[in-house]
């Protein structure tokens, strides 16, 4: 695909990746990166404050590529923030994110990318087929709710628009991050997509689900939590980041629903693995946030566009 005539080769694109602590499975994912059969193409690391060593000095030693350029921050920039930093770096026309945890596993997915941000003029964010692998569980993530899935099983195989995408690895154009505004950075971790996606809509960007191009997904251990007492567990910020979703975006008649099915899903999950007090600290957070938002709830059409392309509103 890559020596194909009519894909642009002068499109650059900058492949951004956080990490934090975890040397083993980047290195994995920089491998799958670097046998991308795109020539344009720039590959920023973060090294997210790691506690245990400096990255760029086990991995430059490693990787001896003149694309690859090096940060390190010296405090937790967090999900969201990282990718921010990286995209402030960039000098890229198209913006690649993908997990450390994560790997292609495709050489041509890069430039499957770009071909369809051309024949696709209208597309802002292109989500991916992720496959996780979880112990001895196989899972499937893609940008459809398990109701949509059951009922429509060929969605998992077709190209097509969607409302929203998962963060494992996706690509987008810079003109989406200059026309909407960066990642909200505050929400730290968890539904920054969501987020994203949202303010895309609404500015007349579409998304498309990519089923070529697929990744696969090998979760570790999370690293929210584990540097100082200001950071709380993921549970945390899923609870407190529903409140600020739901609150800035959703007409009025959603919000209630909204937060009662997600709220119910968290509590049975706090219940599950003992972490009751981050479950109630982020629903104190949650309230407290939203008496400081504007909010900004999504217009008509961009209501539409998601009752069209599988969005999920009511949770």
């Amino acid at each position: 695909m890559a020596n194909d005539s009519t894909l642009a080769q002068n499109i650059k694109v900058s492949i951004l990746i956080g990490s934090r602590d975890r040397v083993e499975v980047l290195t994995r994912c920089l491998e799958s990166v670097l046998t991308q059969d795109y020539d344009s193409l720039e590959i920023l690391v973060l090294d997210d404050n790691s506690s245990r060593y400096h990255l760029d000095e086990l991995l430059a030693a490693k990787f001896q590529d003149a694309r690859l350029r090096y940060f390190r921050s010296d405090k937790s920039l967090g999900v969201a923030g990282g990718r921010n930093f990286l995209m402030q770096q960039t000098t890229g026309d198209i913006f690649c994110i993908i997990d450390d945890d994560a790997c292609f596993t495709d050489r041509h997915s890069v430039a499957q990318f770009i071909k369809t941000f051309e024949d696709y003029p209208c597309v802002g964010i292109l989500a991916t087929k992720v496959i996780e692998y979880r112990s001895s569980q196989v899972g499937l993530l893609i940008p459809f709710s398990q109701h949509w899935c059951k009922r429509r099983p060929h969605l998992i195989e077709e190209r097509g628009l969607v409302s929203y995408y998962l963060g494992t690895c996706h690509a987008l154009r810079r003109q989406v991050i200059e026309q909407c505004g960066n990642y909200q950075g505050d929400l730290m971790f968890g539904e920054e997509e969501l987020d994203l996606s949202y303010r895309a809509i609404e500015q007349n960007f579409e998304l498309m689900y990519l089923p070529d191009v697929v990744i696969h997904h090998y979760p570790q251990s999370s690293v929210v939590g584990q540097q100082g007492c200001r950071h709380r567990s993921e549970l945390y910020y899923h609870v407190r980041n529903r409140f600020f979703l739901s609150y800035r975006y959703l007409p009025a008649r959603y919000i209630p629903v909204y937060l009662t099915i997600w709220l119910s899903v968290y509590g049975v999950r706090a219940l599950k693995s003992g972490a009751i007090e981050d479950f109630l600290a982020g629903i104190g957070a949650g309230w407290e946030l939203i008496s400081t938002l504007q909010r900004t709830p999504l217009s008509p059409k961009a209501i539409q566009y998601l009752k069209t392309h599988y969005g999920r509103l009511w949770h």
